[in-house]
């Protein structure tokens, strides 16, 4: 009887799993933002009823991050088709074997480099050909990527739709699903600790590390448009998501752009450069965290961040920046976990 009985009840969660596989990345931002909105919508508890009080948060949701995202998503694909039009313009008047070799016997390097440089010919035509190949297959590139997005466009939508529809149920109901599944899992497991601790980490997540990010990258977009540099938007989207890797970081934008300002003779917006990003939106990274991390109730380590980040992100795409974080820190509670049970058993 036990084998028939359990047997149905794996069946039962496989069929409801299968059936639940396509909105689980809808499902998962629905849950973090329910988490973060939670103080929110408590507050509106006290003043009309839980239906209601959902809605307001929909509608909230939507107005402060779905269509400011979707807009910001449309300005950055047309930023950066009209930075790669405007290199290839930029490139295709003014680039030249001479004025290569002009650029390079302008820079400061040793006698030794230059003579070293020196000693090798170019064949114009040949280079010509070559950067009209590899500037066919970026644009053939681009062509691609936009195609996708355009046939994407459909599963935004769905994606949106259900995510609302999930983060609706989310608020209302999402108290007494989690009742449910506390009492009906054995308290030896220890679930109870485990929502706690990954509720705390999302709500990190959001405010410490998404927070931070966002404040480099608006950072450094500001300084790239204060400097009259191309494409501001586009360089502030970038360091905002190249602000999760550690060490190197906002770095990667605009340390190529300030090594372009020395060798095309702009040494003051250079050095302006350098020492903005060095001095700001470097160090921001160890100030604005910490604060940012206590409105979500504690701090993760910047391992978990990072590596979860990175191989979430690989693994499971855009959803992996909040589930590859929240996989080690339940792997983290998990070794927590069994540490106290071996310890227990051993008193």
């Amino acid at each position: 009887m036990n084998i028939f009985a359990n047997t149905g009840i794996l069946l039962i969660v496989v069929l409801a799993g299968w059936v639940f596989l396509p909105f689980i990345p809808s499902f998962i931002w629905a849950l973090v933002m329910a988490r973060v909105v939670r103080p929110i919508y408590l507050r509106a508890l006290q003043y009309c009823s839980a239906t209601i009080a959902s809605l307001l948060m929909v509608v909230f949701v939507t107005l402060a991050v779905l269509i400011p995202l979707s807009l910001l998503a449309t300005k950055l694909v047309y930023e950066a088709a009209r930075s790669y039009q405007l290199f290839g313009q930029w490139l295709t008047m003014n680039l030249s074997l001479q004025s290569v070799k002009n650029i390079i016997n302008r820079l400061p390097l040793p006698d030794t480099a230059h003579r070293f440089l020196s000693q090798y010919e170019f064949d114009e035509p040949t280079a010509i050909a070559y950067a009209t190949e590899y500037g066919k297959k970026a644009l053939d590139l681009l062509t691609s990527l936009a195609t996708s997005a355009a046939m994407g466009a459909g599963g935004f939508l769905f994606a949106a739709v259900a995510f609302l529809i999930l983060f609706y149920f989310a608020c209302k109901d999402g108290e007494n699903w989690y009742r449910r599944i506390i009492r009906a899992v054995p308290s030896r497991f220890g679930l109870e600790a485990l929502f706690a601790r990954i509720g705390t980490g999302a709500s990190i997540l959001f405010w410490g590390e998404a927070g931070t990010c966002l404040l480099q990258g608006i950072t450094g977009g500001i300084i790239f448009l204060i400097l009259g540099l191309p494409s501001p938007f586009l360089a502030g989207s970038l360091m905002a998501i190249c602000a999760l890797l550690p060490v190197v970081g906002t770095a990667i934008v605009w340390l190529p752009m300030a090594v372009w300002l020395v060798i095309t003779g702009a040494w003051g917006k250079a050095v302006i450069l350098i020492a903005f990003g060095g001095v700001v939106i470097s160090t921001m990274d160890n100030i604005t965290r910490p604060l940012l991390s206590k409105v979500g109730g504690g701090q993760m380590s910047v391992l978990t961040v990072t590596i979860g980040a990175i191989g979430g992100i690989a693994a499971y795409g855009l959803t992996g920046i909040i589930v590859g974080p929240l996989a080690l820190e339940a792997f983290s509670w998990l070794l927590d976990h069994l540490g106290d049970e071996n310890s227990n058993q051993e008193c």
